[in-house]
């Protein structure tokens, strides 16, 4: 029998998986009753659209609040985030019992709540290998990783018959309350920060000359490194995952006839595929990664494809089983970069990279919902799994991406 990991039972990372499992809850939650909020308000695709834009264009400027972090207690930022965070999701009841709900208002809340987590992520990210050691940072991501996804599965497809019952407003309701217990959760936290060399008082010329020059640092990482030449290919794909992903509520409608639950089943059955890829990681890092990346991707696309022309059941089957590709490429990249940059980077050289990433997520959300208006879902979330299959094509193409060997063997920061 397999024993405990030593770490799973330290103060902090309990604090930790309590406060990823609560999260998995309010989370699960909103992500299916904010999107159809935004659609039952609104009537169209084309605003869904213009949501997922908002969501997404938060996640590409994420690179320039991460380094905010680094002027405040990681403890404190947890805490106070997640409290400012539910206040807001708050107003949506509060506005809708009161003077009714406008969609652009909806839209600008999904907005400030997302730069919210772009700001606290980066953190959770940051203290894992201050909490766990480096030399346990994949097992401890696989874990983690491991309770979100089986949370998802459970509290997402949970969300989407909860949300046909009780409604997308009360649903928003349960998710502020689940923030207010994890910033309690967090506030247990005794972890020592590393100290920055920075004066404790300083003017606010030299605070915003020193959050210029961490920002600069957090470029510089990537800018002389490996990562530069996956950054093309994961723009691509990001964008058409957006393409997809702004018209899944209204494909969902369509493969479900009408009945809003199924909407969290399709999100339940991609958080399913990501978790396996999630536990499987560890056991995949010593295989070459270039011809893994090919290969699963590509696999990833001809069933993504299946899943735009088939029926509802065998659908979610093969949307499940395609998502395994990016559970696998999460845990392994982030686990690497986790280990081999400095503490006090992480959270800068994590938020520029997926901030480059996530450059074509606002584009493709615009693009989705104009295909959204114009043709059937269907043809976005086709358009998505062809995406996957050029993807693959590209990395095979490139000797430096198909080379690669295990993870573990790949310096992704040698310049």
């Amino acid at each position: 029998m397999k024993k405990i990991a030593p770490f799973v039972m330290e103060r902090n990372f309990l604090i930790l998986m309590s406060g990823v499992f609560i999260n998995g809850l309010g989370n699960g939650i909103y992500s299916v009753a904010g999107m159809l909020l935004v659609l039952n308000v609104s009537g169209s695709v084309l605003y869904s659209g213009f949501a997922f834009f908002a969501i997404t264009l938060a996640g590409t400027l994420s690179f320039l609040i991460a380094p905010l972090a680094n002027y405040a207690k990681y403890k404190n930022s947890l805490v106070y985030s997640n409290l400012i965070k539910a206040m807001i999701l708050f107003t949506i009841p509060l506005a809708n019992y009161t003077i009714g709900l406008n969609v652009w208002f909806v839209i600008t809340l999904l907005f400030i709540t997302a730069l919210l987590t772009q700001y606290t992520y980066p953190i959770e990210s940051t203290i894992l290998p201050i909490i766990v050691g480096k030399d346990h940072v994949v097992e401890a991501n696989s874990y983690l990783q491991t309770i979100r996804e089986s949370m998802d599965i459970a509290f997402i497809a949970g969300a989407g018959i909860l949300i046909s019952i009780i409604g997308t407003i009360p649903s928003i309701t349960i998710t502020a309350l689940c923030l207010i217990v994890v910033s309690f959760l967090y506030a247990f936290f005794n972890f020592q920060q590393p100290e920055q060399d920075r004066e404790k008082s300083q003017s606010i010329k030299d605070a915003i000359t020193n959050y210029f020059t961490d920002l600069k640092a957090g470029f510089n990482y990537i800018s002389n490194s490996l990562v530069t030449n996956m950054i093309f290919s994961l723009v691509f794909i990001n964008m058409s995952m957006a393409i997809m992903t702004t018209n899944l509520p209204a494909f969902s409608l369509i493969k479900g006839g009408g009945v809003e639950a199924v909407y969290g089943f399709y999100l339940a059955s991609m958080s399913l595929g990501m978790l396996v890829g999630s536990i499987v990681s560890p056991k995949l890092k010593h295989i070459h990664f270039g011809k893994l990346i090919i290969t699963t991707f590509t696999g990833t696309g001809f069933m993504w494809i299946g899943t735009s022309l088939l029926p509802l059941i065998p659908s979610m089957i093969l949307f499940s089983t395609g998502a395994i590709s990016i559970g696998i490429l999460n845990i392994l990249v982030f686990s690497s970069i986790q280990k081999q940059v400095e503490t006090a980077y992480i959270g800068r050289v994590i938020t520029v990279l997926t901030s480059a990433a996530a450059l074509g997520m606002p584009v493709g959300s615009l693009i989705g919902g104009v295909l959204g208006e114009t043709f059937a879902p269907e043809i976005p979330v086709m358009i998505c799994g062809i995406s996957m299959i050029i993807f693959g094509i590209f990395w095979l193409s490139s000797s430096v991406l198909r080379k690669l060997p295990g993870i573990d063997h790949v310096n992704l920061f040698s310049s």
